[in-house]
């Protein structure tokens, strides 16, 4: 075999192996979105724990195709260029998400009222029971400083424009009572928002279903919905 069919075997190995983080995360995100494998599995096992190990695997292959391709970067180049694309975005991406998780509580809800704790409808309870989704939390869980309620009762509409400018789809409504769950993209992570509105004053609570570490996306949420509704004061 001659030197250089011998090195684009150990190229094509080496692009390969890049590849393999990225289509890790994808099958995964895409198998749990869609109900094909459980969170636990999609999520905790094969991105957090395999998913990370095989990032690191990944950005050594790449920086291997870069070495194999300097030799023949005219014909070679876009392979590298491709493999480092991939398993830095993926690598960059598991490194975030971890900073993420240990930057904020493990916790998957917010409030802007702990002291009488916001509850959802017969409707969302359902769906979150049809779901096997977590119990809600009784009482704190965890300070959010962008969860703040709304020193005026709302009007309706304000509520649901709160909800929506959040990516919350509404599904119920009433004077006192506005509700909406949202559907995140990767790996199909649920939340569920509730508004209570009485005179002088429109408390927010929203709640991951999964009942996992969020990274602070259920405080982040509950900020924009709170930020939209304090617009009204």
């Amino acid at each position: 075999m001659s030197r250089s069919r011998h090195g684009g075997v150990w190229l094509t190995a080496a692009f390969l192996i890049a590849l393999a983080a990225p289509l890790l995360w994808f099958v995964a995100a895409f198998g749990t979105r869609v109900g094909l494998i459980d969170w636990r599995l999609g999520y905790e096992q094969l991105t957090l724990v395999w998913g990370w190990r095989l990032a690191w695997v990944s950005a050594g292959a790449a920086l291997a195709t870069v070495l194999l391709a300097m030799g023949d970067v005219k014909r070679r180049g876009l392979y590298a260029l491709a493999a480092v694309l991939a398993a830095g975005v993926t690598l960059s991406l598991h490194i975030a998400h971890r900073q993420a998780l240990a930057a904020h509580p493990p916790v998957h809800e917010a409030a802007s009222d702990w002291g009488e704790p916001l509850s959802f409808s017969g409707v969302i309870g359902a769906q979150r029971d049809r779901a096997g989704a977590a119990p809600l939390a009784v009482g704190s869980v965890a300070a959010c400083d962008q969860a703040l309620s709304a020193r005026t009762q709302v009007a309706p509409e304000v509520g649901e424009a709160a909800l929506e400018a959040a990516g919350f789809t509404v599904v119920g409504t009433s004077p006192f009572r506005i509700e909406g769950t949202r559907q995140g993209f990767w790996f199909g992570f649920s939340h569920d928002a509730v508004l209570r509105i009485r005179p002088g004053r429109t408390d927010v609570r929203v709640s991951g279903r999964e009942g996992r570490p969020d990274g602070g996306e259920a405080c982040r949420l509950a900020g924009q919905i709170s930020e939209h509704l304090r617009a009204a004061e």
